[in-house]
């Protein structure tokens, strides 16, 4: 157990983050800081942190970890108003929806002695504030690590071990795959629920009882249209480059989508509909939380920047969540024992033989 977390920011995430952490008992204080005092006011009465203050250099003093769940927008000046009282050793982490831009300002701005791990939670509601958060809300869901060839081992090694003790099963990628994935799976998708809604709103006036007709799949499909404008707005200039690059190749699939409908092409058609379903049944399989039993994935690895980073975002790469890390330096020698936990001989053996492509020595055993 860790003597003290604090979490800069308590609004849906941030509470939560708090709450969960609270409830794993992960460290003797969970601090937490907010500039809103309506927001700390609230956090206070649902008992968020053994300590909310109204200082962030003074919650952050003393803390072994401390995570930024602010907006995208106030990240900078959240990491600006804490540096000065984080302690050589301190691991920083954000919970950024976008990172390749974050991680640089970040990292920029803390003292060399610090470290710093970017994480991004896959979880959420299109609710926002500290009175919708909740101690589950990271329960079976997956959080993304983003570590960089500067990422220290035992500093990503203590991120990952607090996310699985709240239950979250974490998964590494670098930056910039993840930026580009989520563009894809996350920030297309919202950009295009808000013009479904837009084309139902024109329609709306046309005919009035369009919302009310308006059935499962529609509310399903722009369910999300209903988040944080402010949130999204950060997210979009945060990843404009990649957003920008999916609607082209999205706004080609349309164009050839119209062609296909106004030639009368059926057979396109009927094959693009078969192939979705394959590809959605794939994604839901995907998504299933096994059940085997822990495997452990070992490997010697040199001491040098970025090994681990490299190692993890490889699994990652294949779709294979690493439940724990563990790294052993023998007394002689500049090799450590790497050792991954994952879920299920299976996956243990494809993460192995994935690894070995990579020119990595790995092995598997039952833990």
């Amino acid at each position: 157990m860790l003597e003290k977390i604090t979490i800069i920011g308590t609004g849906l995430m941030g509470g939560s983050l708090s709450l969960a952490l609270r409830q794993a008992r992960a460290a003797s204080v969970i601090a937490a800081y907010d500039t809103d005092p309506a927001a700390r006011d609230e956090a206070g009465r649902m008992g968020l942190a053994d300590e909310i203050l109204d200082d962030a250099q003074e919650a952050c003093r003393g803390a072994e970890v401390v995570f930024i769940a602010t907006p995208i927008r106030a990240i900078t000046e959240a990491v600006a108003a804490c540096s000065g009282a984080l302690a050589p050793g301190t691991v920083v982490s954000d919970l950024a929806s976008t990172k390749m831009k974050v991680i640089d300002e970040i990292t920029a701005m803390l003292p060399p002695s610090v470290g710093y791990v970017g994480g991004h939670p896959m979880t959420g509601s299109e609710q926002s504030g500290v009175c919708f958060a909740a101690a589950d809300m990271f329960d079976m869901r997956y959080y993304i690590l983003t570590p960089t060839d500067d990422t220290d081992p035992d500093d990503l090694a203590r991120i990952h071990a607090l996310l699985t003790s709240i239950g979250a099963r974490v998964i590494s990628m670098d930056p910039e795959s993840h930026d580009r994935a989520m563009a894809t799976v996350s920030h297309v998708p919202h950009m295009l629920s808000l013009l479904l809604m837009e084309l139902a709103s024109r329609e709306q006036e046309r005919t009035k009882s369009t919302y009310r007709i308006a059935a499962g799949g529609f509310r399903d499909m722009t369910r999300i249209a209903a988040s944080s404008p402010d949130m999204w707005l950060d997210i979009a200039r945060e990843n404009r480059a990649f957003i920008v690059e999916r609607l082209k190749e999205y706004g080609q699939s349309v164009a050839w989508l119209l062609a296909v409908l106004e030639d009368g092409d059926d057979e396109a058609l009927r094959t693009m509909f078969v192939d979705a379903a394959a590809a959605r049944e794939e994604l839901m399989a995907k998504s299933g939380i096994p059940s085997e039993e822990l495997y452990s994935v070992s490997l010697p690895v040199p001491d040098e920047p970025g090994v681990i980073s490299r190692i993890t975002t490889a699994v990652g790469s294949i779709g294979i969540n690493i439940e724990d890390i563990s790294i052993t330096h023998p007394l002689e020698g500049e090799t450590g024992i790497l050792a991954l936990k994952v879920l299920g001989e299976q996956s243990a053996a494809e993460a192995s033989a994935h690894l070995r492509t990579l020119g990595y020595r790995a092995t598997t055993g039952k833990v």
